[in-house]
């Protein structure tokens, strides 16, 4: 399945906020739930959107403060994933 530039380019920045070592795990379990995400959706293509639901869901409860200030940092409000960051993790 084919991700939109906003996509691929937020996923790599909000990647960038996390530790190191669990970057790699994230990565892989991030990309397979956006495309699970896109297609349920039936979009033909990944969303950025659609790659931050998928990123807070798959980091961990304890990472998640990262996120929200990375997304506040990229101007994008956390209050509308707030379903995601409420869904374990």
């Amino acid at each position: 399945m084919s991700w939109s530039d906003e996509a691929v380019e937020i996923f790599s920045e909000l990647l960038r906020n996390l530790p190191p070592t669990s970057r790699a795990q994230i990565e892989d379990t991030t990309s397979a739930r956006a495309e699970a995400l896109a297609k349920q959706q039936n979009d033909e293509e990944v969303a950025m959107e659609t790659v931050i639901t998928a990123l807070v869901e798959s980091t961990p409860q304890r990472l998640r403060p990262r996120l929200r200030e990375a997304l506040t940092y990229h101007g994008i409000d956390p209050e509308e994933y707030d379903t995601a960051f409420a869904s374990e993790g």
